[in-house]
């Protein structure tokens, strides 16, 4: 069970200020959770008012949305039918779309990346094709309705491969990088055949934000395959992945090392650690991973926010690109807490934090 915690904030937060982010720079979030927060009930106050949540994002300086993809998932949310219509209310208010293809019925992460219920008796050499089908079908039909994705990722934080058994990663085995490879490539070369006049950026998405180590690994690893991308992706949470300093070296050192653009695309800080939203366990919920000078409080999430933000545009040779982050819309509704409200951009009662304004560029 957990206590409320009581924090001072730090004087020096209020003076945290932030320059107007340029109009190249892409912020925003992954916000897949809009659908089942709305059919649940829940709404979204925008200073105090009602508003619906797109229109909130770009009234925020909002340029830049995610959307993860699942095959078949049970809940229904997250599939192509739902993602189709989250893209055209992105599109409505100018925002650029990034889709985040996990190759699963639910969550894909480092620590699980099961294929699809329905390719599961593939042969590998059907799986690499049914891999280019279902990615190409999709990008597809975004540019079908006029909706075309800015970006796309193959595969969701892939550290240890994707749709296992056969992508699964064995260490140093080179088969195993060799058939993540070939996954890879199919993925790749779909979303290039679907694509229209317009060229969509590919990216490759690790949760490595703070391990420049393990990322370096892996990067030579699957270059040495031949797998051609445009855009590296991390993920970086603090209780996870260590402190600042260490993010920031290593996007420093990628993007010298590899000359690729970089973002960071999922992150998270919480703006409290208590449980009023009704939530039995908060993926944030102790002091674990809190930073020095940004306490669990709505003002230190904004100013880590800005932090972040700042190390991301002071990448080597303008290659820190943009920032998503995850989940801001993911708030509770009156029937149902979610186990991270109180990272959300938005407090308990739905209206929106600083931080949602900071996200946009249009903090203090």
């Amino acid at each position: 069970m957990f206590k409320p915690i009581f924090i001072l904030v730090a004087a020096s937060l209020s003076a945290i200020s932030m320059a107007q982010l340029p109009d190249s720079f892409l912020r925003g979030g992954d916000v897949s959770e809009i659908p089942e927060v709305e059919a649940a009930g829940g709404h979204y106050l925008y200073h105090g008012k009602p508003e619906d949540p797109f229109v909130m994002m770009r009234e925020a300086g909002w340029n830049f949305v995610r959307f993860r993809i699942w095959n078949n998932p049970k809940a229904g949310y997250c599939d192509k039918v739902h993602t189709l219509a989250m893209a055209v209310r992105a599109k409505q208010q100018g925002l650029k779309i990034s889709l985040d293809f996990h190759y699963s019925d639910w969550w894909a992460d480092p620590g699980k990346q099961y294929k699809p219920e329905a390719w599961k008796s593939l042969s590998f050499d059907k799986l690499v094709q049914a891999t280019y089908d279902y990615t190409k079908d999709v990008v597809s039909a975004m540019i079908a309705q006029g909706t075309p994705p800015y970006m796309v990722q193959v595969g969701n934080e892939i550290l240890s491969g994707m749709l296992w058994p056969e992508g699964h990663l064995n260490g140093e085995d080179p088969a195993k990088w060799q058939q993540l490879a070939e996954l890879l490539k199919a993925g790749f070369r779909a979303v290039h055949d679907a694509q229209g006049p317009d060229p969509i950026l590919t990216m490759i998405h690790l949760d490595r934000g703070g391990d420049n180590k393990t990322a370096v690994w892996w990067f030579d690893h699957i270059l040495k395959e031949h797998v051609k991308f445009e855009t590296i992706g991390l993920s970086y949470y603090p209780f996870w992945h260590g402190g600042l300093a260490n993010m920031q070296a290593n996007l420093n050192d990628l993007a010298k090392r590899y000359h690729k653009d970089i973002y960071i695309v999922e992150t998270g800080y919480p703006w409290a650690l208590d449980t009023r939203s009704g939530s039995t366990e908060h993926v944030q919920g102790s002091r674990r991973g809190i930073l020095d000078g940004y306490p669990a409080t709505p003002e230190g999430q904004d100013a880590f926010l800005k932090k972040v933000i700042d190390i991301i545009q002071h990448v080597p040779d303008g290659r820190g690109k943009g920032l998503l982050y995850w989940a801001p819309t993911w708030i509770s509704p009156d029937a149902k807490a979610t186990p991270y409200d109180n990272m959300a951009l938005f407090n308990y009662k739905g209206d929106s934090l600083a931080s949602f304004d900071t996200m946009g560029g249009k903090g203090p």
